[in-house]
């Protein structure tokens, strides 16, 4: 499809699954910096600590870990909770705007329960943001606004008290939070004042409007559904940014006869192009940010991908779509690849991902003296 395709013109699934795998870089891994990248791609979940760096490798030339790390070392990329209230990798231009249009409608939430105890989150912020000058363990900064409150800070979750703080001060998690070799959610903060030399807070109009413009451009053609669910917030609130912008955007149907919304520039290659075998890791954005997610998982695959204590397994695409799951196996020198296809894959497609899989190997475990691909 092309700008001058017809207003309400029919996508089929194929069509939107190519023009998905377009905007994520899976078509073709590109030949650009670690910045745009992200930008393109809206965000990069960092849930997990490997997954940010094979999500790149899998769409980009010639990555090398050490390419984002140096970006996050030069503030260029800043790690935060933010859509759905999980850990993000965004640019730091984008940073203020999805802070702004995913934490401040929360912010009322928890400020019921603090300003029920005599917290004034004004005073709290400003508490945070001058003492995480530089990066500081979560538990100094709750211990400092304790200390100056005079203990009135508190509640039944820790979780929610450190929402409440971090989201008013605009913390963001420092280095090594987003290095390689690291695990869990406990990395040193900082407030984001201090560690972005440029930007500030729009209006959240303005801000809503950025998160609308990079999720379409991200993973369009997008329903109303799909930006509310990658924003994580009620369809209600993104819709007056969606509609506001709309004016601006093609306007497209599915084959069920949903709404699409996509950028008028934007890249719609034709269903006949062919999609080359893709790893996606463990709570990959592709695999979340959608709420309508036919066009790369069919539902009789989902329970193998979306586990009820919460995880998203890694995925392999094979012409596109979700085919297997896989994980990566360590034993002393050795590095094993485990692929568990959800049906028979045929022999062309079977070298095709074993090729992949041993490419992607020499990312993951260069030291391996001894590595395979094994399919369950």
């Amino acid at each position: 499809m092309t700008k001058t395709s017809t207003a309400h013109a029919v996508l089929t699934l194929r069509e939107l699954n190519r023009a998905m795998l377009a905007r994520q870089l899976l078509l073709e891994r590109a030949d650009i910096g670690v910045v745009p990248a992200i930008e393109r791609l809206a965000a990069l979940q960092a849930q997990s600590s490997p997954s940010p760096y094979i999500a790149l490798w899998s769409r980009l030339a010639g990555f090398r870990r050490e390419k984002l790390w140096s970006a996050i070392e030069r503030h260029d990329v800043v790690r935060a909770r933010l859509m759905r209230g999980t850990l993000h990798l965004v640019s730091a231009r984008d940073f203020y705007a999805y802070a702004v249009a995913t934490q401040d409608l929360q912010r009322g939430a928890w400020n019921r329960l603090q300003i029920g105890r005599g917290v004034d989150p004004k005073k709290v912020a400003a508490l945070a943001i001058a003492f995480a000058r530089t990066p500081r363990p979560k538990e100094d900064v709750l211990e400092h606004i304790r200390e100056r409150l005079g203990g009135a800070l508190g509640g039944p979750f820790n979780w929610l008290v450190w929402r409440f703080v971090s989201a008013h001060a605009d913390l963001v998690t420092a280095p090594p939070g987003g290095h390689w070799e690291y695990g869990g959610t406990d990395a040193p903060y900082v407030a984001a004042r201090h560690w972005i030399s440029r930007g500030k807070r729009p209006s959240e109009q303005d801000a809503l409007e950025i998160l609308v413009r990079r999720c379409v451009s991200a993973f369009g053609p997008v329903t109303l559904a799909d930006v509310a669910k990658f924003a994580g917030q009620a369809p209600p609130r993104v819709r007056p940014a969606l509609e506001g912008t709309a004016s601006k955007l093609l306007i497209f149907k599915d084959e069920t006869g949903r709404i699409l919304y996509d950028m008028p520039r934007a890249i719609r290659p034709s269903s006949a192009v062919k999609a080359p075998v893709r790893f996606l890791p463990r709570y990959d954005e592709l695999l979340i940010a959608y709420q309508h997610r036919d066009r790369l998982i069919a539902p009789a695959h989902r329970p193998a991908i979306y586990a009820k204590n919460g995880i998203v397994e890694a995925v392999v695409l094979v012409d596109g779509f979700a085919a297997a799951t896989w994980g990566l196996i360590r034993a002393k020198g050795e590095a094993v690849l485990r692929v568990a296809p959800f049906a028979r894959l045929p022999p062309r497609e079977l070298v095709a991902v074993e090729a992949e899989g041993h490419d992607l190997l020499r990312f993951l475990a260069p030291d391996a003296t001894t590595v395979g691909v094994r399919f369950a």
